[in-house]
């Protein structure tokens, strides 16, 4: 009997140390586990981690790409001319410095210039207020050719600066009625394709009026030294002499159109109308908007 009880607790610690083992082998399988469970976790952060810092480096040099490209300059060369840049606008808006306005190109009658005044030199009173303006980026260059020419010893004034598409009909329809609508399109122009409406044009004369809006103004000393010194300050004589199936309209030695020093000296030295070089700034807007800078 005695052996047997002895036995019982024999077999009791065996069981016992048996189930203690298997309590420190799954104890020890779990932490194992939890241990490559964190270490695998951690892993798959820092692999995220390292493909959005990735991401957002590669989405940063795309957009500075962009911009870089938007600020890229875009270049002008017109035969005999020295290359210019070209001014980031929509040359084909009304509003722009570079827009062709003409029989093939017009604008909407409805256009008003975003601001016009009274330039700070001699106009013609006999016009309206309104008929004596340009646009208010201009008055300053158009004031520093007038003085130019004023030291110079010429006497210049403006004889028509903007026309509302209503003024503008208003003198076409006048002229048509005497002399027929083909005969006056060859010297006004009809509503909507006149430069007038931009407030970029002027038409130019001495203040004495001699020869006023009339072809002799060409041969005053004021229209010499106008037509030979305008594109310093950013006009260009828009209708000249031998050009008339180009632009559409005849000779106008009065009419000057702004269009900025630099494209002004271009067209000066090229011997070419804006409407002639109207496919280098066509070029030039589509290589723009390419770029996104438009």
């Amino acid at each position: 009997m005695i052996i047997q009880k002895h036995s019982h607790k024999h077999i009791f610690l065996k069981i016992t140390i048996d189930i203690v083992l298997v309590v420190i082998f799954w104890a020890a399988a779990y932490g194992s586990c939890y241990y490559l469970n964190t270490q695998q976790i951690a892993q798959i952060k820092n692999q995220a981690d390292s493909s959005r810092i990735i991401t957002q480096k590669a989405i940063a040099a795309k957009v500075a790409a962009r911009e870089a490209k938007k600020k890229e300059p875009v270049y002008i060369t017109l035969p005999g001319a020295q290359k210019i840049r070209a001014i980031v606008e929509d040359y084909l808006l009304p509003s722009s410095m570079w827009a062709i306005v003409s029989k093939t190109h017009p604008i909407p009658v409805d256009y008003t210039p975003a601001s016009l005044k009274i330039p700070d030199v001699d106009t013609n009173t006999s016009k309206s207020e309104l008929e004596r303006s340009v646009r208010s980026d201009i008055a300053a260059p158009l004031k520093t050719m007038f003085d130019q020419a004023n030291a110079a010893g010429y006497q210049l004034m403006i004889g028509s600066g903007y026309r509302a598409a209503t003024l503008q009909a208003s003198y076409f329809n006048s002229l048509a009625s005497s002399v027929g609508e083909e005969t006056a399109n060859q010297s006004i122009a009809r509503p909507g394709q006149s430069e007038h409406q931009t407030g970029l044009a002027t038409d130019i004369s001495m203040t004495s009026q001699q020869c006023y809006l009339n072809e002799c103004f060409a041969d005053t000393s004021d229209g010499q030294w106008l037509v030979n010194n305008s594109y310093k300050y950013g006009f260009v004589l828009r209708y000249p002499k031998g050009k008339e199936t180009i632009t559409g309209y005849q000779y106008e030695p009065w009419h000057f159109r702004y269009v900025g020093i630099d494209l002004a000296t271009a067209l000066h030295d090229s011997g070419l109308t804006l409407d002639e070089v109207w496919s280098y700034l066509e070029t030039a807007l589509n290589t723009l908007k390419s770029n996104g800078a438009i």
